[in-house]
């Protein structure tokens, strides 16, 4: 080999050892990440996605125990009517508002 081959390789050498990026940072384990098995995966999003459901419809009914609820046999409040019906005329008076005759 010729010199300048010889430099042109320890400089090729020497820069090697300073790249850094392309190396891993930790010596990879075949323990580094656990496989699932997509069935279990599966299982495991479908239980979530019924638990939230669950948990949504639950709550809202959770959280309105402390309101009170009027009872369902009680009429609606008086308001103003859209009866188009004339109304009932008032009944005369008693004429003597004393005792009642047998």
């Amino acid at each position: 080999m010729t010199a300048v081959e010889d430099r042109l390789r320890a400089a090729l050498h020497a820069r090697a050892d300073q790249v850094t990026a392309l190396r891993p940072t930790f010596p990879s384990s075949p323990r580094a990440r656990a496989v699932v098995h997509p069935g279990l995966r599966r299982a495991a999003v479908v239980f979530l996605a019924a638990a939230l459901a669950t948990a949504l419809l639950v709550l809202p009914r959770l959280l309105s125990q402390g309101d009170p609820s009027p009872p369902a046999d009680t009429p609606p409040p008086a308001g103003p009517s859209n009866n188009t019906s004339p109304s009932p005329a008032p009944s005369p008076p008693d004429e003597a508002p004393g005792p009642a005759a047998p």
